[in-house]
C-alpha cells in the first residue's frame, strides 16, 4: 500500500511490554506497509506558478521550466515508490535468552531488490530494550544488500519487544521520502541475575517435602533409601518388583523422612513501602533476594513457589527442578513495586489458602507492625516462617528495620536485616536448563491452542 501525503512525520509510537507479544501486534494487520511523503511542497507550488506564468506571458523558456519541474516531480516520485516497494530488511537475533549483564546481539540484512539505486537508506528499530537502538544509514545499489551488527548489554530486567522496524529512503533530491514499516515484533525477556543470598538459612516445615534426610520413616515419600525383605504388614505399593524378581523373594522399599515441606516465597511489592531508585532500590534488592532464595531452595531439591503482591500479582505453585527456577525467574523479571495491598492483607489471604506445615519466607521493607499479627496467625499454620527485612534507612527512607526484627526474634521468628550495599554473588546457570524451560513453555502453549513467536 502506497500513500502520498504532505503532512509532517508523526512521532514514533511507543510499545509498552505488558505481556507476551504475538508475532503481529494485530493479527489482522498487514506484515508491512509503505508510505510516500512529500518533503518539498514548494516544488509542486513552483510548478503551478510556472504554469500560470507560461499561460499569461507565453514565453517559451517558462514552458520549458514548467515541463522540467513537472518531469522532476514525476521521476522522483516513481524513483521513491520503486525503492519503497523493493527495499527489504531481515533481522536475526543471535541471543536466544538473556540475564541482566548479558549481551543482546542482532544481525540486520538490508536488500535492494529493485532496478534503481538507493543513495540513502536509514534503518530504525523501535525496540523497547533500554539503550538498544540499532540503526544505520547505507547506500545500496540495485540488486545489492548490506549487513550490519547491533549489540548492547542488558541493564534492566523486564519484558521487552524487538521491533517493529522502520526503513526510510528517498530520491536523490529529497523531494519525496519513502517509509516502510515492518510490524513484526518478538517478545524478549531479560531475567534478573541468579544470585546466592547473604547466608540466609531456609526454614524447614513439618510435612513431607523433598530434601534428603538420614531418618527412616514408615511413610511413603519421594526419597527411597534402599530395600529390605518383606515382612507381614508391608503394603503392596512398597514392593520393589525388579529386586524381587532378581532375588527370588519379596523386597520392599525403605524411605527417608523428608524434613521440609513446600517453601513459599512471599514478595511484598506494596508501592507504599518501597524506597530508592534504580538498581539501588528496595524493589530490586527484594527481587534479588527472592531469586536467591528460590535458587537456594531448588539447589537443595526443595519444592518452592512464589507469591508477589504487585499490581499484576504473580503466583507460582511450588515445584522442583530447573524448569521451576526459570518459571519463577520469569515472573521476577516483570514484577514491579506497584501493588496497593499492604503486607498484612496479603498474609491474611495467604493464611487462608496455604496448607498446614509449609515453610514461608517473607521479603519486605515494611516497618508497619500491624502485619505482625497476621504473621502470628500464619505461624500457626506454616511452621517456622522466616522474614527478610530491607532496611529503608540505608536506601534513603525514614523507618529502620531493626525494631521490627527485634520483635520477630523475641517471639522466635527468624529475621534477617538486609541493607543497601549487601554483596551478592552472581551464579552462572547453564543454558541447557533454560532451553528445557522454553521447550516446556512451547508445549504448554500448544496445549492451550496458542502459538507464540519463536526467537531464532
Amino acid at each position: 500500500m502506497v500513500a502520498v501525503t504532505s503532512a509532517p512525520d508523526s512521532p514514533q509510537a511507543t510499545i509498552e511490554a505488558l505481556g507476551p507479544q504475538p508475532e503481529m501486534a494485530d493479527p489482522g494487520a498487514p506484515i508491512a506497509t509503505a508510505e510516500i511523503r512529500l518533503q518539498r511542497p514548494l516544488v509542486p507550488l513552483l510548478a503551478m506558478l510556472l504554469l500560470v506564468l507560461s499561460l499569461v506571458a507565453g514565453i517559451s523558456i517558462i514552458y520549458y521550466l514548467f515541463y522540467s519541474t513537472l518531469g522532476l516531480l514525476a521521476i522522483t516520485f516513481f524513483w521513491t515508490r520503486s525503492l519503497a516497494q523493493n527495499i527489504t530488511v531481515q533481522r536475526r537475533l543471535r541471543t536466544k535468552w538473556a540475564v541482566v549483564g548479558d549481551l543482546i546481539e542482532e544481525d540486520f540484512v538490508i536488500a535492494n531488490e529493485g532496478r534503481l539505486p538507493a543513495l540513502w537508506v536509514e534503518v530504525r528499530d523501535d525496540s523497547t530494550i533500554p539503550d538498544f537502538n540499532p540503526g544505520v544509514v547505507e547506500s545500496i545499489g540495485p540488486g545489492e544488500e548490506r549487513q550490519f551488527h547491533a549489540r548492547t548489554v542488558c541493564r534492566r530486567r523486564g519484558l521487552y519487544t524487538l521491533g517493529p522496524v522502520r526503513i526510510l529512503t528517498g530520491d536523490p533530491f529529497g523531494i519525496f521520502r519513502g517509509s516502510i514499516v515492518y510490524y513484526q515484533v518478538n517478545s524478549f525477556i531479560v531475567y534478573p541475575p541468579i544470585m546466592e543470598g547473604p547466608g540466609i538459612p531456609l526454614p524447614y516445615g513439618t510435612v513431607g517435602g523433598s530434601s534428603r534426610s538420614s531418618l527412616k520413616t514408615h511413610h511413603v515419600t519421594t526419597d527411597a533409601a534402599g530395600i529390605r525383605d518383606f515382612v507381614p504388614g508391608d503394603g503392596l505399593n512398597r514392593i520393589h518388583w525388579l529386586s524381587t524378581a532378581r532375588r527370588g523373594q519379596l523386597q520392599v522399599k525403605e524411605f527417608d523422612l523428608e524434613p521440609s515441606g513446600n517453601l513459599w516465597v512471599i514478595l511484598d511489592m506494596d508501592a507504599a513501602v518501597h524506597v530508592g531508585e534504580g538498581d539501588e532500590s528496595t524493589e530490586e534488592y527484594a527481587v534479588k533476594l527472592a531469586g536467591a532464595i528460590t535458587y537456594q531452595a531448588i539447589r537443595e531439591n526443595k519444592a518452592v513457589g512464589l507469591i508477589a503482591s504487585s499490581d499484576s500479582p504473580a503466583e507460582v505453585e511450588p515445584s522442583k527442578g530447573a524448569r521451576q527456577l526459570w518459571r519463577i525467574m520469569e515472573d521476577l523479571a516483570t514484577v514491579t513495586a506497584d501493588g496497593g495491598e499492604p503486607l498484612g492483607s496479603i498474609l491474611q489471604q495467604v493464611g487462608r489458602a496455604l496448607e498446614r506445615g509449609l515453610s514461608v519466607v517473607i521479603v519486605t521493607p515494611s516497618t508497619d507492625p500491624t502485619w505482625l499479627r497476621e504473621l502470628a496467625s500464619l505461624r500457626q499454620r506454616a511452621s517456622t516462617p522466616a522474614v527478610i527485612l530491607l532496611d529503608q534507612v540505608s536506601f534513603g527512607g525514614n523507618e529502620p528495620a531493626q525494631p521490627i526484627a527485634d520483635q520477630l526474634m523475641s517471639v522466635g521468628i527468624v529475621a534477617n536485616v538486609v541493607m543497601q550495599g549487601q554483596p551478592f554473588r552472581t551464579v552462572s546457570v547453564g543454558k541447557g536448563q533454560y532451553a528445557e524451560h522454553r521447550r516446556a513453555q512451547a508445549q504448554d502453549a500448544r496445549a492451550r491452542g496458542f502459538g507464540g513467536t519463536p526467537i531464532r
